[in-house]
């Protein structure tokens, strides 16, 4: 719920880290693992570009 308060309402991690009594960096961490979970599924630019040349 941290890491989603952080991306959802721009929080800085210090804030939420310190409110919760998680040091900061364990919030990065969880940040940045959201973001990589998160973009995990989505198609990269130049595979999308090449299938979309491709069908054209």
């Amino acid at each position: 719920m941290i890491v989603l308060a952080v991306l959802r309402h721009d929080q800085r991690l210090a804030d939420m880290a310190g409110g919760n009594n998680v040091p900061e960096s364990t919030v990065r961490r969880w940040r940045d693992e959201m973001i990589a979970l998160l973009a995990a599924p989505a198609p990269r630019l130049d595979r999308t570009l090449k299938t979309t040349r491709s069908t054209t």
